[in-house]
């Protein structure tokens, strides 16, 4: 049985055995971003203009009628929104197949030849990660609602955390049960679930991932700070620039590190069900 620092490792190496796929799958983060990028500064555009039409009219924000509002604008930035939770779902398809190629130990990266293939993985991946998500989120809602009681707050939070952190662990191991048998209904097999991690031994599992995440973020830190020293370098060449800076590295970090990171975790993920049914 592979060690924890074998399926990580493995795991960091495998994003290079095809860099064209890799940066293909980039191209999808970049999209992405380039589109919440797009949303989010139309959002401040209508946000602008709904406050001029304010101050104009010494209204509310919640008073002005349907024709005094942006309304092509809105259109546009839902639209815009829709466009990227599309992209995102075709990401989630490609991290369906990277588990699967890892659960079948294939050393190659999943190609794009089945597009609409992909879609539909990544729609379940999304229905699964989003149910997972429900209970912690509606304590959350709880908590929220109990702000007036200063004694219960607390309380209620630690029990959102504690079982947000009890999902995420299960939401693993359901991705990689419904991807093993190509099948929606496992990744709600809960004995199943739970019988491959004690397989594994859920000391190893916990480690695992949580080993996984730290080196995850520590990439994601390390190259943080070189975009930050990119930033200041390319603010010091071209002035009063700051949206195609931001894009600039945007795009570095979409194409060659959120990929990366991606494929790595996944693949990890795909490893650590194949040690479970071993």
């Amino acid at each position: 049985m592979a060690s924890i620092t074998d399926c990580v490792v493995e795991g960091l190496k495998y994003p290079f055995n095809d860099i064209k796929k890799l940066l293909g799958f980039g191209i999808l983060f970049v999209i992405c971003d380039l589109v919440s990028m797009v949303f989010t500064l139309k959002t401040v555009d209508i946000t602008r203009m709904i406050m001029d039409t304010v101050e104009k009219t010494n209204a509310t924000a919640s008073t002005l009628s349907h024709s005094q509002l942006p309304n092509g604008d809105i259109y546009l930035a839902f639209a815009i929104l829709i466009v990227g939770f599309i992209v995102s779902l075709f990401i989630m398809g490609y991290q369906y197949n990277v588990i699967s190629f890892s659960i079948d130990r294939k050393d190659d990266l999943p190609g794009f030849g089945d597009i609409a293939g992909m879609f539909i993985k990544g729609v379940k991946y999304f229905l699964v990660s989003f149910v997972y998500s429900i209970p912690p989120m509606i304590v959350a809602f709880l908590a929220i609602i109990l702000t007036s009681d200063s004694s219960a707050w607390p309380v209620v939070m630690i029990i959102s955390l504690l079982l947000m952190i009890i999902c995420y662990f299960l939401l693993i191991m359901a991705l990689n049960n419904m991807v093993a048998h190509d099948s929606l209904k496992k990744a709600f097999d809960f004995r199943e679930i739970t019988d491959n991690i004690s397989n594994l031994g859920w000391g190893k599992y916990v480690g695992t991932v949580i080993f996984t995440v730290i080196v995850f973020m520590i990439i994601n830190i390390a190259i943080g700070i070189i975009m930050s020293f990119l930033a200041v370098i390319f603010a010091a060449t071209i002035n009063n620039q700051a949206i195609v800076i931001s894009t600039v590295i945007s795009i570095i970090q979409a194409l060659f590190v959120t990929s990366y990171c991606s494929v790595f975790f996944n693949r990890v993920c795909g490893s650590i069900y194949r040690e479970s049914i071993k």
